[in-house]
């Protein structure tokens, strides 16, 4: 089984976020829903966004194999 790549890592953390999100504050829905429309134009997460988005990912049980 290959590792997985940066961006479909990214992509993972993306769509288990987005589709969690009800289980977060109201607060965080944007970001994540702005989070989803970067990756799915390829565009860069900042080192900032990845740390926010990385967060919520753990907060909502999320575990990086």
């Amino acid at each position: 089984m290959r590792q997985p790549e940066p961006t479909d890592l990214l992509d993972e953390i993306v769509l288990y976020v987005q589709r969690e999100k009800h289980r977060l504050a109201d607060k965080s829905h944007e970001f994540i829903d702005d989070m989803a429309r970067l990756i799915t134009r390829r565009r860069e997460v900042l080192p900032a966004q990845m740390k926010y988005l990385r967060s919520l990912f753990l907060e909502l049980g999320g575990k990086i194999t």
